[in-house]
Parts: structure tokens; sequence; C-alpha cells
């Protein structure tokens, strides 16, 4: 009997330092745990600035882009404007060098006829 008093007795002395230890480690986890969500809170902060920079970036480059297709369709067209022109300047003076053949053919083929 005195053998169980004795482990009744040990085990009441270890108990309250098992106690302790169980409360530290809940502590502990407490403290991680508070610690997790404040990191996956700045993590999300931080992911939230890049998406907004990035979509900030995006919209600039699209207006960007989007002013120099402008630019580059205005040149475009400006320049099928010249070459159309001067495919019609080519045509008149096709058609003035064309008259001014047959003028001079009937020139000289009258001028043959009067000798």
């Amino acid at each position: 009997m005195a053998d169980l008093e004795q482990r009744v007795d040990n085990l009441e002395n270890k108990f309250p330092t098992l106690e302790q230890r169980v409360n530290d480690v809940i502590t502990k986890i407490d403290l991680f745990i508070e610690e997790s969500r404040a990191a996956r809170e700045r993590r999300d902060a931080e992911m939230r600035e890049f998406r907004e920079k990035h979509d900030a970036d995006m919209r600039e480059m699209r207006t960007k882009s989007d002013a120099d297709m402008r630019e580059m369709r205005t040149k475009h067209d400006d320049d099928m404007r010249a070459i159309r022109q001067s495919v019609e300047d080519m045509g008149k003076h096709s058609r003035n060098m064309t008259i001014a053949v047959a003028i001079g053919i009937a020139a000289m083929v009258i001028a043959v006829l009067l000798k």
C-alpha cells in the first residue's frame, strides 16, 4: 500500500508540471495561429496590391497600344491616299501622253499627205 501511495504522490507531483506544459503548448499554438493569420493577411494585402498595380499597368499598356494603333492606321490611311492620288496622276499623265502621241502621228500623216 505504501508503494501505491508513493506512486500517487509521485503522480500528484508530476500532474501540475504536465498541466503547465500542456498550457504552454496551447499558448504556443495560439501564438502560431495568430502569426499565421497575420502572415496570410499580409500576403493577401501584398497580392491585392500587386494585382492592382498589374491591372493599372495593363490598362496603361492597352491605352498606349490603342493610341499607337490609331496612329498607325491614320498613317496607313494617309499613305494609301497618297498612293491612290499618285496612281490617278499617272493615269492622267498617261492619257495626256497618248493624246499627244496621237496628235503627233496625225500631224505627220497630214504633213506627208500634203506634200
